[in-house]
């Protein structure tokens, strides 16, 4: 099990699309300290989110958090591993050097080219400029930092120059989605939009993919999965109250990020741990599929089985939203297109990328280098 510690509400930012309820909670140390031993109890690997609201307000509470942590490792050897999600205003050279030190994973919510458009300080302030200054020394203590990048109706046409962007900017990890949020309002000019950037990107893709880059693009590379994996994708997509659970900054249990504070699905708190039964409830909720997509023919490959995306877009962990349906619908076709092609011209890139199980450690390797930054930023 692992645990996204929802440290805080309170947020910098006021992002026109994001789903948290702002306010003034913080999570106390005994609450986070309380997770911790939760997790330790399991005696299993286990990683834990800070998330937020923007987590970095309350970086004194991660420092804290990691040390209490390492502390149990130390004594037990219980193994824990960090990620913090950030809207990046925040970062500095301190946080950056101590997430390094503890290989801390970053995710880095960013837009590219369309991050003025929906990400913006409290004061109505645009972002862009103050975060592009940042990405140089984020990617000099952090080369793995993946790019979180959401898109709007309204910033449809200009995703595929953003993801391109980004890429030159140096991310090598992007993953896009789109906001499926009921209030996105997606309509057929917006559709087409998106469709077209994506087979602007299938061609950036196969391209660097030619030039031998390394990257990881999840909008397609987790379609491509889906076909390799066959059935074992959708197994594999969501477990709802159990691969993942949020803790509430009151030490509350949920399924995840998208539940936070709904009595519904409470399943316990950190001081009492898991209620069994509570959990159990959850997991035959989202055991329940729609006929609709039972019957469908691309059922083993679509997103329809995450309660959590289910429920950022129509309120229910069974019901998919049509828009959902129409982009999974949109997607695949474009991503067995990329795939068709590079596999057809035997890439050893592409090849080694979905089929070697390896690659990953292999990667890494090669690109030891990268983890002792030169001299100077």
């Amino acid at each position: 099990m692992h645990l996204t510690l929802h440290i805080t509400n309170k947020c910098n930012l006021r992002c026109k699309y994001c789903y948290v309820q702002k306010g003034s909670e913080t999570m106390a140390r005994k609450t986070a300290f309380a997770a911790v031993d939760l997790a330790a109890g399991e005696k299993k690997p286990c990683g834990l989110i800070f998330f937020g609201g923007e987590p970095l307000i309350e970086r004194e509470l991660i420092y804290d958090t990691v040390k209490y942590s390492q502390k149990i490792k130390k004594e037990t050897g219980q193994a824990f591993y960090y990620k913090v999600t950030t809207n990046g205003t925040l970062l500095d050279e301190d946080f950056l050097k101590f997430s390094r030190g503890i290989n801390m994973m970053i995710g880095f919510s960013h837009d590219g080219r369309m991050q003025d458009d929906f990400r913006l300080f409290a004061n109505g302030a645009k972002t862009a400029k103050i975060l592009e200054e940042k990405i140089p020394l984020l990617l000099y203590y952090q080369p793995y930092a993946i790019a979180m990048c959401t898109v709007n109706p309204k910033t449809a046409p200009k995703l595929a120059s953003s993801v391109e962007w980004l890429m030159e900017k140096g991310f090598g990890y992007i993953a896009v989605s789109p906001n499926y949020d009921k209030s996105a309002n997606w309509d057929d000019k917006s559709f087409a939009a998106l469709e077209s950037e994506y087979k602007k990107l299938a061609q950036l893709y196969i391209k660097w993919t030619l030039e031998d880059k390394k990257f990881y693009l999840s909008c397609f590379e987790m379609k491509i999965m889906s076909h390799i994996k066959g059935g074992k994708y959708c197994e594999d997509r969501c477990q709802l109250g159990r691969r993942q659970v949020s803790v509430a900054p009151d030490g509350g249990l949920y399924p995840c990020v998208q539940f936070i504070n709904d009595a519904e699905y409470e399943m316990g708190d950190v001081f009492s741990g898991v209620d069994a039964n509570k959990r159990k409830i959850i997991e035959q909720k989202g055991s329940v599929k729609s006929p609709v997509c039972e019957s469908c023919a691309v059922n083993k490959r679509c997103n329809h089985t995450c309660g959590c995306l289910n429920r950022q877009a129509t309120g229910s962990i069974g019901l998919v939203s049509p828009v959902q349906c129409a982009h999974e619908r949109m997607l695949l076709p474009i991503a067995d297109f990329i795939a068709e092609t590079l596999y057809k011209k035997r890439n050893s890139s592409f090849l080694h990328k979905h089929y070697n199980e390896f690659y990953p450690i292999l990667s890494l390797v090669e690109d030891k280098s990268a983890l002792s930054p030169p001299d100077t930023p």
